[in-house]
């Protein structure tokens, strides 16, 4: 399936389209899936807040191997949220998947809960609903603008206080978190639905 580029947010979709193959975007589902290669979504989470930590200090503070380590991730992160945006403007493969994790979390075949969670279980069930108040509370460009500053502040030797507002941290922290989880449980489905 071809995701064609919105033409408003075509320009918002830059690390995407970096990525893609010749035809464009084919799947931003493989997108999430990929995103846990490297591990579950309580080590990327703790990953994420070890970004976020380092970002808060107003020294260099990266402790997690070289820099590249925190660029990487930044980098994939924000191939992730670009992959949930078109999720979020796709509703039909939308429906079909959250379906499937309806069934699953009736019959409780949900195993894979990783706890803590962010999420209640109303969004474990609907991952969905997560992904569409990610996009509702702030726009594709603000959230760019957002991992930008963390990932410079995060790679500098400032902090990222410098560059956003107070109030705007625990927003930021609480709603990436959320969006791990629900991608996790994404994947979860994604996974179910190939065996």
């Amino acid at each position: 399936m071809q995701y064609p580029f919105l033409s408003n947010n075509q320009q918002y979709l830059n690390r995407l389209s970096l990525t893609a193959g010749k035809q464009g975007i084919d799947d931003p589902y493989s997108v999430i899936t990929g995103f846990f290669h490297v591990g579950n979504v309580a080590e990327m989470k703790k990953l994420f807040t070890a970004t976020c930590n380092a970002a808060l200090t107003e020294q260099y503070s990266w402790q997690q191997g070289c820099p590249g380590n925190l660029l990487y991730f930044y980098e994939q992160l924000e191939i992730l949220v670009e992959a949930c945006f078109l999720i979020y403007q796709d509703k039909k493969q939308k429906r079909r998947i959250a379906r499937k994790l309806h069934r699953a979390f009736r019959k409780k075949q949900l195993q894979d809960i990783v706890l803590p969670s962010a999420l209640s279980a109303a969004e474990i069930a609907d991952p969905f609903f997560v992904v569409q108040s990610f996009f509702e509370l702030y726009t594709l460009k603000q959230w760019k603008r957002w991992l930008y500053a963390w990932m410079e502040a995060g790679l500098s030797d400032y902090g990222v206080l410098e560059s956003i507002k107070a109030k705007s941290i625990l927003p930021y922290h609480l709603q990436v978190q959320k969006l791990l989880d629900a991608c996790w449980y994404i994947s979860i489905a994604l996974k179910k639905k190939t065996k």
